[in-house]
């Protein structure tokens, strides 16, 4: 498994979007927004379930590590 950062899901997202031809074509096929689409590739909002969905990823919470200070 490999974690990936919100950045990298969005990179991922640009991606997908040049390789579907726009982020309308992407969105379609996806059944996604393409607003919410746009708004994510502008830094203005986070990937939603469906967009994950859609890259055929899915959300896990990773706890960070601690640190040498938290005790």
């Amino acid at each position: 498994m490999k974690i990936l950062e919100i950045e990298d899901v969005i990179a991922l997202l640009r991606a997908e979007v040049s390789r579907a031809g726009g982020q309308a074509a992407w969105a379609e096929k996806a059944g996604a927004n393409r607003i919410v689409v746009n708004k994510i590739l502008n830094g203005h909002g986070v990937p939603t379930k469906t967009i994950i969905k859609a890259l055929r990823l899915r959300t896990v919470y990773v706890p960070e590590p601690r640190s040498s200070r938290s005790r």
